[in-house]
């Protein structure tokens, strides 16, 4: 089966002051159960294989990307990359986050502009500078 060695990506090329700014974001607005470092966001974006995250409030981690991707940081197919690539676990560790959670989570977030998503993207718009 072929899709096995799909070639997972979010084809993008974040320089280490956007990684250190998403690292900042991550950890100020508390997206994964532990504070995050370059490191953990390099291997996250690289897809490297067997790197998984557990993620605090996915309304925010997808808060994250979808600012990302309004910024054209990231491609359009990063819930798939997310979900198929088992990155995010959920917040007890016990599976992984799947691409209909993102989804629905996304689109919750939509309608619903709190402070903390408006910071967070903020701190993602001044990314682009």
């Amino acid at each position: 089966n072929p899709a096995k060695f799909s070639f997972l990506s979010f084809d993008c090329s974040l320089s280490r002051k956007q990684l250190a700014g998403i690292v900042s974001c991550a950890n100020t607005y508390h997206l994964f159960c532990v504070s995050v470092r370059i490191e953990d966001m390099e291997a996250l974006f690289a897809c490297k294989k067997g790197f998984s995250i557990r993620v605090n409030n996915i309304r925010r981690v997808v808060i994250l990307f979808d600012a990302l991707l309004e910024n054209s940081l990231i491609q359009s197919r990063w819930q798939n990359v997310l979900g198929k690539g088992a990155f995010l676990q959920s917040k007890d560790g016990t599976r992984s986050v799947s691409v209909s959670t993102l989804s629905s989570a996304l689109s919750s977030i939509k309608n619903n502009m709190t402070s903390v998503a408006y910071g967070i993207r903020k701190t993602i718009d001044r990314l682009k500078e």
